[in-house]
C-alpha cells in the first residue's frame, strides 16, 4: 500500500472501521501516525478475540484514550456514534510500550472516597506506584485531602440503579472483556472503574447505543492479530530527561547537580551534562537488591578520586552480605564496581548507561511480572539491555555476573520475589 494511502486510511477511523484483516497485512515500516498506533493497539489488546463492528469502535476509543491521543477518539466516536461503551480516560500501559508507569502489579487497589458536598476522589495505592489521588472525572492526580476529609465509600454501597457494564452476573455476555479485568466498580451515571497490573480506566455506557446490537450488526469477527505499531522513538533511542527517571526512580528520587556543585575533578563532559540535565537516581529497588547514591546535594563538591584513580558514585547492597561499591572515573566516565575484595572490575561503559540500565529495570518491571498474551517482556529487555552494553549478558565477566543478579528480579522472579 502506497505510504500516501496509508496515511490516509489510518487517518479515518470509518475507514478503519470497514476495512477487514485483509487490508492491514504487509505494511511498510513507516507510514500511518497515530491512527495506525491507535488501530495496532486496538488489535494487539484484543489479541485475536471477536467482536461486532460497533464494539471494535469501543476498543478503538479505548486504545486512543489509552495513547493519549483524544482527538483520534474524537473522530472514533464520531465515526460510530452507536458503540456500546465509551472510556472516559486511562491510565494504562499500552501493549509493547514499556513504562514505569503505571505499573500496579503486586499489592495495589482503589477505594472510592467520599468528601464535602457529594465530592468523590479515587485513592490509589500501590506497592510500585505509592500512594494517589485522582479525580473520577479526569484521573488527573490531585493533593491528598487533609485527614479525615474524605471517607471511604463502603464497598456495597448503592450507587447505580440500573444493570452496571461488565457486572460478570449482567447482561453484557456479548461484550468482549480483558481477562485481567476485576470486576467492575460502579460509579454511577453508567460509569465503571476497572482496575488490574496494567492500570486503571474508567468506562462508561454509551446511552446512544441500540439496546439490539443485531440492529446495527452484531456479526462478529475477528480484527486479526498484530504487534503494536509506534510512530516515536523507542525509550531506548529516546534521550533521558528529569520526567522519564522520576517516573522510574520517584518523584524527589533523582539528583540533579548544576556545574558547580559537582565534584571539580570529573571531568568528563557528558558525565557533567547528564548530571545537571536528566540526573542520577538517588535510590533504585529490584528484589532484594539496591542501589544508594553517595553523593548529596551539598557533599559532591568535596568528591576527590581515590587510590584507583575513581570517584566514589554510591553502593548496591546485592543481599545476604554482598556489597558492591561503585565508581566513576573522573575522565572517561566509565563505570567500575568493587565487589567485597574483587576489583575494580568494568561494569557500564559510560554513566548514562549505567543509569539506564537501571531505569530500564524499573521501566519493564509491569510488563516482566504482568504481561499482555504474546508480549516478551523479559526477552524485550535482555535485548534491551545487551544492547545498552554488552557486559550485561556476558555471564563470564564479574560485571555481567552482577547484572544478571540484579536482573534476575524481573526476569526470573515474580512481582512478590519468589
Amino acid at each position: 500500500m502506497p505510504h500516501d494511502d496509508l496515511d490516509a486510511l489510518f487517518a479515518s477511523p470509518s475507514a478503519l472501521l470497514t476495512a477487514g484483516p485483509e487490508a492491514f497485512r504487509d505494511l511498510p515500516v513507516t507510514g500511518g501516525g497515530p491512527g495506525r498506533e491507535v488501530y495496532s493497539q486496538a488489535v494487539a489488546v484484543l489479541d485475536g478475540a471477536e467482536v461486532s463492528r460497533v464494539e471494535f469502535a469501543s476498543w478503538l476509543h479505548f486504545a486512543a484514550k489509552v495513547l493519549g491521543h483524544d482527538a483520534y477518539a474524537t473522530l472514533v466516536a464520531g465515526a460510530e456514534p452507536e458503540m456500546p461503551w465509551r472510556t472516559v480516560w486511562a491510565w494504562w500501559r499500552p501493549v509493547g510500550a514499556y513504562r514505569a508507569q503505571p505499573n500496579l502489579s503486586g499489592d495495589a487497589g482503589v477505594e472510592v472516597h467520599e468528601g464535602p458536598d457529594g465530592q468523590v476522589l479515587f485513592k490509589l495505592w500501590a506497592a510500585l506506584a505509592g500512594e494517589r489521588w485522582l479525580s473520577p472525572a479526569t484521573g488527573e492526580e490531585l493533593l491528598a485531602p487533609a485527614d479525615g476529609e474524605f471517607t471511604a465509600r463502603p464497598f456495597d454501597a448503592p450507587v447505580e440503579d440500573g444493570p452496571i457494564l461488565f457486572d460478570p452476573d449482567g447482561d453484557d455476555e456479548d461484550l468482549h472483556r480483558l481477562e485481567a479485568w476485576e470486576e467492575p466498580v460502579a460509579l454511577g451515571g453508567g460509569r465503571i472503574l476497572l482496575v488490574e497490573p496494567r492500570g486503571l480506566v474508567v468506562i462508561e455506557r454509551n446511552a446512544d447505543a441500540r439496546a439490539d446490537r443485531s440492529a446495527v450488526g452484531s456479526d462478529t469477527a475477528s480484527p486479526g492479530t498484530g504487534e503494536p505499531w509506534f510512530a516515536g522513538p523507542t525509550p531506548a533511542e529516546a534521550p533521558l530527561d528529569t520526567a522519564r527517571l522520576e517516573a522510574a526512580f520517584g518523584s524527589g528520587g533523582v539528583l540533579r547537580l548544576p556545574p558547580a556543585h559537582q565534584p571539580p575533578t570529573l571531568t568528563h563532559a557528558p558525565t557533567r551534562e547528564l548530571i545537571a540535565g536528566a540526573g542520577l537516581p538517588g535510590y533504585w529497588a529490584a528484589g532484594v537488591a539496591s542501589f544508594t547514591l553517595g553523593w548529596t546535594a551539598e557533599g559532591a563538591r568535596q568528591e576527590e578520586p581515590g587510590e584507583n584513580g575513581l570517584l566514589r558514585l554510591g553502593a548496591f547492597d546485592l543481599g545476604y552480605a554482598d556489597r558492591g561499591r561503585v565508581f566513576v572515573h573522573p575522565d572517561t566516565g566509565a563505570v567500575w564496581m568493587v565487589r567485597n575484595a574483587e576489583g575494580p572490575f568494568p561494569f557500564a561503559r559510560d554513566t548514562e548507561t549505567f543509569v539506564r540500565l537501571l531505569e530500564a529495570v524499573c521501566r519493564f518491571m509491569g510488563a516482566c511480572w504482568s504481561p499482555y498474551p504474546g508480549e516478551d517482556g523479559t526477552g524485550d529487555f535482555l535485548r534491551e539491555a545487551a544492547a545498552l552494553d554488552p557486559v550485561t549478558a556476558d555471564t563470564d565477566t564479574p560485571g555481567g555476573r552482577v547484572w544478571g543478579h540484579l536482573f534476575a528480579a524481573i526476569t526470573e522472579l515474580g512481582v512478590w520475589g519468589y
